[in-house]
């Protein structure tokens, strides 16, 4: 498995839009020679045994108070407790592992800079209207916000969950005839952090592509209900893909359902105040202003809606700004898998189909950085 240097250049593309280092016009490989210069010049151990942030510290602050304290739920016993902003990081979750034994941060270091372009455009659009009308996102605006949302959308824990449970699925099919029923029950097969560090660029890469062809607004409500949750990007209304599930599936097929993909979502949200979200709609549909105002009970049934599907995406926690009143007393359901695999009825879907646990290898172990392979 490779990672370090690696991981990053395959999102050399997306971080030179934030960045800076490219302009959205310019070609792939000037694109590419420019994003590489960049992370030439990064200290690999900068952010090594940091705490990083899987949900930027700055959108966290927008649903803070002044004293940068929320009002955080478990999400799996619906617990309540009031903490920091700096208590729901995790060290080292963006340190990578090379092949000489390294450790290896220059993720974080990237997402820093992504956040940063993106804090300032929020400020511009959200912080700075005393004097002047909501506007349109100029072109590199727009560069700017769907590299950040790409990037948000494959980065926490919900992804590397994801690939955790489906290579254990993986290895238990593959070697069916070599792991007894009661072990693949049992035992859980899980790959080294660096699998998604690796993947990393291009799926953020893919994701971006997917919403530069959405139109975006911001919608505003006139009362802050809204909460987030450390998987805030949201896609909404996600259709069956064609041909729907199957009643019976060969032996020699597999379906997979579930995950958290654009490609079949009505719309994409993802909260950036307590009474603010930023909406992209539907593929290749029509342009929509630069601002959606919803107020009354369409407000409060909107909030509703997009707070259960926070709830609903969340790996660990549920998060609101400490006044939110009905945040205490929000229906926090038991978590669901992940996915659904249906083939021939093998223990290693039945564990993946039953089995509501979601959370990730949270940071490296010390023998994590001996064994990459």
């Amino acid at each position: 498995m490779k990672a370090g240097p690696v991981v990053l250049s395959e999102g050399a593309a997306t971080i030179g839009n934030v960045t800076n280092l490219l302009q959205p016009h310019l070609s792939d490989r000037e694109a590419d020679r420019r994003a590489q210069e960049w992370l030439d010049k990064l200290d690999p151990q900068a952010a090594v045994g940091a705490r990083h942030h899987i949900v930027p510290r700055f959108l966290l602050a927008r649903f803070a108070s002044p004293e940068g304290q929320l009002r955080v739920r478990n999400r799996a016993d619906g617990k309540a407790s009031l903490r920091s902003i700096g208590d729901l990081a995790v060290r080292d979750f963006y340190t990578a592992v090379t092949e000489s034994s390294v450790l290896d941060a220059r993720l974080e270091s990237l997402l820093s800079e992504v956040e940063g372009g993106a804090a300032e455009l929020l400020r511009q659009h959200l912080d700075s209207r005393v004097f002047a009308r909501s506007r349109a996102f100029t072109p590199q605006e727009r560069a700017t916000l769907d590299a950040f949302v790409g990037m948000q959308a494959v980065r926490g824990m919900g992804m590397r969950r994801s690939i955790e449970i489906l290579t254990d699925y993986t290895v238990k099919l593959l070697n069916e005839d070599k792991i007894s029923a009661e072990d693949a029950r049992n035992t859980e097969f899980v790959p080294h952090p660096n699998e998604h560090l690796k993947m990393f660029g291009h799926l953020a890469e893919r994701a971006e592509v997917e919403l530069r062809h959405r139109p975006a607004a911001m919608v505003r409500l006139d009362q802050p209900l809204l909460i987030i949750g450390d998987e805030p990007v949201l896609p909404v209304a996600t259709q069956e893909a064609p041909g729907g599930t199957p009643s019976a599936v060969e032996d020699e097929f597999v379906l997979l359902k579930g995950g958290r993909g654009f490609a079949h979502a009505e719309a994409i949200l993802l909260p950036v105040t307590p009474s603010i979200a930023l909406l992209y709609g539907s593929h290749d549909g029509p342009p929509m202003p630069p601002e959606l105002s919803l107020t009354g009970a369409e407000a409060e049934s909107n909030a509703d809606e997009h707070n259960q599907m926070v709830v609903a995406s969340a790996v660990e926690w549920v998060a609101a700004s400490p006044g939110n009143p009905a945040f205490l007393s929000m229906r926090m359901p038991p978590p669901e898998p992940l996915f659904a695999i249906h083939d021939y009825g093998s223990p290693a879907a039945a564990r993946v189909n039953t089995t509501p646990a979601r959370r990730p290898i949270r940071r490296l172990r010390p023998d994590d950085i001996h064994h990459i392979y």
